[in-house]
């Protein structure tokens, strides 16, 4: 169903009962997709987080902010921030605004969620692997990196491989660039607010 009004500068193009509904639509591409974790079709958060992202959208989840392990689930698998259904509706319409710039939102429920849940650290980067994501995820390219390292592009690019492989059996899958970042948040390798 299109829903095409403004909110305070932020314009709904679309909404969706279920994530494959809204991966359908016609809609070639959304700023931001603002998800409850509770959809129609009683489908998994993390997986509908997932599936998402690895469409290219970046997810800001909206949730009456009690079921903890489905907030951990859409966290691990990428979304970028938790608005709880009670928050002030302009800090929800803000926190949009700044997923769609591309930013990480911190808040209390990430941060419970990294400290209660041990996938968050189950990674276990070696020091020249959190270096090596440190740099890739605030923007080196892989030569700047090398540089930086005192180590080949080669190296460079083989921790990276390491890096995904080791999140991916974590359970917190970063295939892309941005997921990384999210990672290197998430793991305090880079401080939050870092752009």
């Amino acid at each position: 169903m299109d829903a095409k009004f403004a909110l305070q500068g932020i314009k709904v193009v679309l909404a969706a009962e279920t994530v494959p509904q809204l991966l359908q639509s016609p809609v070639s591409m959304l700023d931001v997709v603002v998800l409850d974790l509770s959809l129609a079709d009683a489908s998994e958060p993390g997986e509908n987080v997932r599936l998402l992202v690895d469409a290219g959208y970046p997810v800001l989840v909206f949730s009456v902010a009690e079921n903890t392990d489905a907030i951990k689930s859409a966290l691990a698998a990428g979304a970028a921030g938790i608005a709880r259904k009670g928050d002030d509706v302009k800090d929800a319409l803000d926190m949009v605004r700044r997923v769609a710039a591309g930013e990480t939102i911190a808040s209390q429920e990430l941060a419970i969620a990294i400290s209660s849940d041990s996938l968050f650290m189950a990674a276990e980067l070696s020091d020249r692997e959190r270096e090596t994501l440190k740099f890739y995820a605030t923007g080196f390219t892989g030569v700047q990196i090398a540089r930086r390292m005192n180590v080949s592009v080669n190296t460079v690019g083989t921790n990276i491989k390491r890096i995904r492989e080791k999140y991916a059996a974590a359970g917190r899958y970063a295939p892309t660039k941005l997921e990384l970042y999210h990672r290197a948040l998430e793991d305090g390798i880079i401080p939050t607010g870092l752009s």
